[in-house]
């Protein structure tokens, strides 16, 4: 009598997993916007609101997603506009309808990445250090856009870090990372 119970049960769950009831993928919707205040408080959240901030023209929230005299110290190193370079590069012509989370990976040995290596260079462009770092994250950010009557998404990915309770920006990643 167990066996055949096991049998039937094992037999509902195979039916439920080829007709897609199991596993259906989550539809990723876009999220409200991030607010100035939240920029900092998590890594989705300074991720999202890099984009957003390129996106609106948002200068103020842009400069936010950075710590306190990072582009003092970058001046100092390229003498270029970051800001400027990241709007040029995002001149887009089509509309932006909001920006969704899409997942992390913590930045770690255990999976597949060198934390000590990114902390260093953390450390060496913001000058913080290298005790005060605490995590590391790719952040999967997606994008929806529309022009005219056709809605599309794409995906970027950011490396973010937090360091001394804050979360900040310190470059895009260009890998998928096997999200």
């Amino acid at each position: 009598m167990r066996r055949m119970m096991a049998a039937a049960i094992a037999v509902m769950l195979l039916v439920l997993c080829i007709t897609g009831c199991a596993g259906k993928e989550q539809k990723i919707v876009p999220e409200e916007p991030v607010t100035i205040d939240q920029v900092n408080t998590d890594g989705r959240f300074v991720a999202r609101g890099f984009l957003e901030a390129l996106f609106t023209d948002n200068r103020a929230m842009f400069d936010k997603c950075y710590p306190e005299g990072f582009f003092e110290r970058l001046g100092d190193i390229s003498g270029d506009d970051l800001y400027g370079q990241y709007r040029n590069i995002f001149n887009i012509s089509a509309s932006v309808s909001g920006t969704a989370s899409a997942g992390y990976k913590d930045y770690c040995l255990a999976n597949g990445y060198d934390e000590a290596v990114m902390r260093s260079r953390i450390c060496l462009l913001t000058g913080f250090e290298y005790s005060s770092i605490g995590l590391v994250q790719i952040q999967k950010v997606t994008v929806f856009f529309s022009s005219g009557t056709e809605n599309v998404t794409a995906d970027f990915y950011y490396v973010v870090y937090e360091a001394g309770g804050s979360w900040y920006m310190l470059e895009g990643y260009q890998e998928d990372a096997g999200f």
